[in-house]
């Protein structure tokens, strides 16, 4: 390996660092309060009113759905 190389090596894992930071940038998801917004619209738009405490616990349902559930071996195969 030559002194070129390493320099090579290293402008390209810094160009891929850089690439990667920009592409997460641009698909991040919105802030949460901005995303909430934006689900309290849709639902008043379909004629759903909540408080502010019931849209808190839908939030955190929610949240809950997307926690994996834990696997219990027994439960999830089965056995012959």
């Amino acid at each position: 390996m030559t002194k070129g190389d390493g320099f090579a090596l290293a402008a390209a894992f810094i160009g891929g660092a850089v690439a990667g930071a920009a592409i997460g940038l641009l698909f991040a998801p919105e802030k949460g309060e901005d995303q909430r917004a934006k689900i309290k619209a849709a639902l008043e738009k379909r004629g759903v009113k909540m408080d502010k405490e019931s849209f808190d616990k839908l939030v955190d349902e929610i949240k809950n759905l997307g926690k994996k559930k834990e696997v219990v071996p027994a439960e999830d195969f089965d056995a012959e």
